[in-house]
């Protein structure tokens, strides 16, 4: 049979119940049996010809199954969306992965939404935070005729209304951008890739008891990469929160979660804390990680010290990796482009006259994945900061769970 003529790249972006859609269309046998990553494959069998469309059997006759024109195909998958262009602008995981697809929120008047800004192509996008979580399917788009849009910055974090139509939700009524109320006093800050890092800044000082050893033996400057690793469990999670929970009260912390247990769920007070699960959608994953950096870096703009903490970027290592295995790449191909993330996202620590920005991430050494080890010791190689830990120490209850010999901080000797 002939195949299908559509772009089966196109699948990464739907989900469950997406893809169920796509299976019973094109001729799935039984596609709402199937876990997504299955279902795909057997989209994709169906698509390429490789496998024949599944007729159910009603009275006695069969029923041709509708098959999707490809003309209706990037209708039904979002791809004709035009907001999905401007994803990937700033170089980010996503790239043009996403579909912006509408989805109502509660339907009130009276609701005021906190959330994040992106640009979009050419127009501004609102995503709602709810519960230290945004979707890349709920947003709400922000009109071209508001006044505010010339003090919009990526990374913008505003409280709004928003107004329910036929085409999906749109922000009606601003209230604040960065907490302030909007006005002719509405402060844009620097622009973060010209502001020009300097040697690092002044050394952190730890108060929690257990982030002692960080002022004895690996003090943390201002502006520095610090890489926190170890056997999976070894105690990364508790000192990352323990940094955040140290630190939110004297600078501005962004804090992201990645992939984590329910029940791993902090609370933090001032922390800008941003939560997924295990059972998150890789590409949600992806469209939360860049709003966290954008948002540290834009905070840095606004001239703070700030702190980003990603907890863990082995989980964002698997993460990238499951979002390019549609792409039919190498392993080696999909190191390639991790490391490449990873650089990226460390590239952006800096210290400056104006604000700083410090990256701390965690890690763990056992990967099921040999090739995710050998990247991490390239950015151990990259950071400037290298902390150890011994999970038997940590496990049996230990004060001091981190390698001795293997925890210190750079030093930088003048010639």
């Amino acid at each position: 049979m002939n195949p299908i003529n559509v772009d089966v790249r196109k699948l990464g972006n739907l989900n469950l119940f997406q893809l169920r859609e796509v299976g019973a269309q094109i001729g799935v046998k039984n596609p709402t049996t199937l876990r997504a990553n299955k279902l795909r494959e057997a989209i994709k069998d169906v698509v390429e010809g490789r496998t024949q469309p599944y007729l159910k059997i009603k009275s006695g006759r069969p029923h041709a199954k509708k098959i999707i024109p490809d003309e209706d195909w990037d209708r039904l998958v979002g791809f004709d969306d035009g907001l999905n262009q401007g994803f990937g602008a700033n170089n980010n995981i996503s790239g043009a992965l996403f579909a912006l697809r509408s989805s109502r929120l509660a339907e009130s008047d009276q609701t005021e939404y906190s959330g994040f800004v992106k640009n979009v192509g050419e127009r501004w996008v609102f995503f709602p935070e709810v519960q230290q979580f945004c979707s890349i399917d709920k947003y709400a788009i922000i009109p071209d005729t508001f006044d505010f849009l010339d003090s919009l910055r990526v990374g913008d974090k505003i409280t709004c209304k928003l107004e329910f139509e036929k085409d999906g939700p749109k922000v009606s009524n601003v209230l604040a951008i960065n907490g302030q109320k909007i006005d002719n006093k509405t402060e844009l800050g620097g622009v973060f890739s010209e502001m020009t890092p300097k040697a690092l800044g002044d050394v952190i000082e730890f108060t929690l008891p257990q982030l002692d050893f960080l002022n004895k033996v690996c003090p943390i400057r201002l502006g520095q990469r610090v890489l926190i690793k170890g056997p999976n469990a070894s105690g990364q999670t508790y000192l990352a929160s323990s940094i955040a929970k140290d630190l939110e009260s004297r600078y501005a912390v962004v804090y992201f979660a990645v992939a984590k247990r329910p029940e791993d769920k902090i609370t933090l007070n001032s922390c800008e804390y941003l939560f997924t699960a295990f059972d998150v959608e890789p590409r949600d994953i992806s469209f939360l990680y860049e709003i966290a950096l954008e948002r540290a870096k834009r905070l840095c703009e606004l001239g703070k010290n700030v702190v980003f903490i990603i907890d863990d970027i082995t989980s964002l290592m698997l993460n990238i990796r499951n979002l390019i295995t549609e792409k039919d790449k190498s392993e080696k191909e999909h190191s390639v482009e991790i490391i490449k993330q990873l650089k990226r996202m460390l590239g952006n620590s800096k210290f400056t006259d104006n604000g700083s920005l410090t990256i701390i991430s965690t890690a763990y050494t056992d990967s099921f994945l040999p090739q995710f080890n050998e990247n991490l010791d390239e950015i151990d190689n990259i950071v400037n900061c290298h902390i150890n830990l011994i999970k038997e120490d940590y496990r049996t209850g230990k004060a001091e769970f981190y390698d001795k010999n293997n925890t210190y901080a750079d030093i930088v000797r003048e010639i």
